[in-house]
């Protein structure tokens, strides 16, 4: 999973985590999962720190919930980048002539978002050459 994560102010293990969830063959969905513990991550991750965000606002006090309706600045300007649609096309697929097609999944969506947040002033430049540069699947 490639998600972007903001920690609560005053606990960096619980925040929210949103991220475009799915898959290439039947596409994504951008969901927002608010008060996340970072200890109910089972698998293997690694957190890449992004910076500092401006002076956003936002419900920080806001009960676990999971969903894809903005509450604050941040939400809005993520849940503004499209969540990739299915890109993969079946080898027995007869729509059309056969033509390459470019892969799309929760990494070419974090990039959009976070080059969204440095437009919109959120989060410093500097946040587009650590994404660039951070592991990938």
């Amino acid at each position: 999973m490639v998600a972007l994560w903001i920690s609560h102010p005053a606990n960096s293990n619980t925040g929210k985590l949103i991220n475009a969830v799915g898959d290439a063959a039947t596409g994504f969905e951008t969901i927002i999962e608010r008060g996340y513990d970072l200890g109910d991550i089972t698998q293997r991750h690694q957190l890449v720190r992004l910076g500092e965000l401006s002076d956003v606002k936002g419900d920080e006090e806001a009960s676990n919930e999971e969903t894809s309706t903005g509450h604050d600045y941040l939400e809005e300007i993520a849940l503004s980048v499209p969540a990739p649609t299915k890109s993969l096309v079946s080898p027995t697929s007869t729509e059309g002539p056969r033509h390459r097609v470019e892969i799309q999944n929760c990494q070419t969506w974090l990039r959009h978002a976070v080059a969204a947040l440095v437009q919109a002033g959120v989060v410093g430049q500097a946040a587009l050459q650590i994404v660039d540069g951070a592991p990938k699947n």
